[in-house]
């Protein structure tokens, strides 16, 4: 249903001026993932991508303060260079089923970032606990920049 959905979404979209290919090669090259995934002072270590559906991709992200968190997440869909979907949780348990859209468009490349959770409830103690929002524009800040390095 659709109105259960959106109260249990997350959606962040922001125009990148990079062409949609590189914007995919970046985001689902292990290669590339590392140098930019993460909020900010976080960084990633362990990371191993077999990047097929079924296939896994895990990783510990480190916080400033030395916290290690797993992640764990499971590709469902794979449509290059246009949309990713994925399980993500922690090795434990899924915490929501992310969906990356890239769009070519006027400016570049519209990227859409979709988080659905199991319930609201679960949402909300992500955004409001977690920063999840904040977070994620964290993420495509630091992927804009990573892109730009990537072009020089």
């Amino acid at each position: 249903m659709a109105s259960n959905e959106s109260e249990r979404e997350l959606v962040l979209q922001r125009h990148l001026p990079f062409a949609r290919e590189l914007v995919w090669q970046a985001m689902t090259d292990p290669a590339h993932v590392d140098n930019w995934w993460g909020p900010d002072g976080f960084r990633n270590e362990g990371s191993r991508m077999d990047f097929r559906v079924g296939g896994a991709w895990t990783f510990e992200m480190v916080g400033p303060d030395g916290t290690r968190y797993p992640n764990h997440s499971v590709f469902k869909e794979i449509t290059p260079p246009s949309r990713l979907v994925y399980d993500h949780g922690d090795g434990q348990r899924i915490w929501f089923e992310a969906s990356i859209m890239l769009e070519e468009s006027a400016r570049g490349t519209l990227i859409t970032l979709r988080q659905l959770y199991p319930n609201k409830e679960s949402r909300d103690e992500v955004v409001e606990k977690y920063g999840a929002l904040e977070g994620a524009k964290q993420h495509l800040n630091k992927l804009e920049t990573y892109l730009g390095e990537m072009l020089s």
